[in-house]
């Protein structure tokens, strides 16, 4: 009993070190976006941003600002999603005002995501790194909450690489085999199409806010 109770207690100590995280053996890595209300001509709308097309990732595609977790940001996400559009964006940290944060999303193709809601307090001192940003657009809120996304299915499976031990797992099968369906969306807004990890950031914050955005944009005051 002393040889487990002495155990307990090594364990204890070596696991309160810190709190538990997410395995990223898988590589997997953070980041953090802002999903921007700002005031326009049109009412309260969302901004977004086309990726420059000179971009290695994802050139042209839409998106909100945001990048890579840095030392710096003393693993406070929302420091890195303010940083981010500050660079992206050629703004201030008191440009910005942040609301709250969604839900976090863990993606099959590495990134974990860190979304916050955000206010953009004057769209006219925006001015964006040509580097990074082709051209920003507003969509008004009232407009997105009236559309009904456009929701296909995407499949996720997996392929044994070269050196897979079929050996000591036999009957483990050598193609691809399917593991699960998970949903896409696509918002539509003119020449723009808003897709992939965007539209379902968008889809969440709509989803989850529709009641209070409704009731705040019936208001007269809301308008203009």
């Amino acid at each position: 009993m002393e040889n487990i109770e002495k155990l307990q207690a090594i364990l204890y100590e070596r696991l309160h070190r810190r709190p538990p995280g997410i395995d990223k053996l898988d590589r997997l890595w953070e980041a953090a976006v802002l999903l921007p209300l700002v005031q326009t001509e049109k009412g309260i709308a969302v901004l977004f941003e086309e990726r420059a097309h000179s971009l290695r990732r994802q050139p042209g595609e839409i998106c909100f600002p945001g990048g890579k977790v840095e030392c710096s940001d003393a693993h406070n996400f929302a420091v890195t999603a303010v940083r981010e559009t500050c660079e992206e964006l050629g703004l201030t940290p008191e440009d910005i005002t942040i609301c709250g944060e969604l839900d976090s999303l863990v993606t099959h193709m590495g990134p974990i995501i860190h979304p916050f809601v955000g206010m953009i307090k004057d769209i006219s001192k925006i001015s964006y790194s040509p580097s990074e940003v082709e051209c920003v657009f507003t969509v008004p809120l009232k407009e997105l909450l009236a559309m009904e996304p456009r929701r296909c299915s995407m499949e996720l499976a997996d392929h044994p690489g070269e050196d897979f031990p079929f050996d000591l797992v036999p009957h483990r099968m050598r193609g691809w085999r399917k593991h699960k369906q998970y949903y896409v969306y696509f918002y539509e807004y003119g020449e723009h199409v808003i897709w992939g990890l965007t539209a379902r950031m968008l889809h969440a914050f709509l989803y989850r806010s529709r009641s209070v955005l409704e009731t705040f944009l019936a208001e007269p005051s809301s308008q203009g």
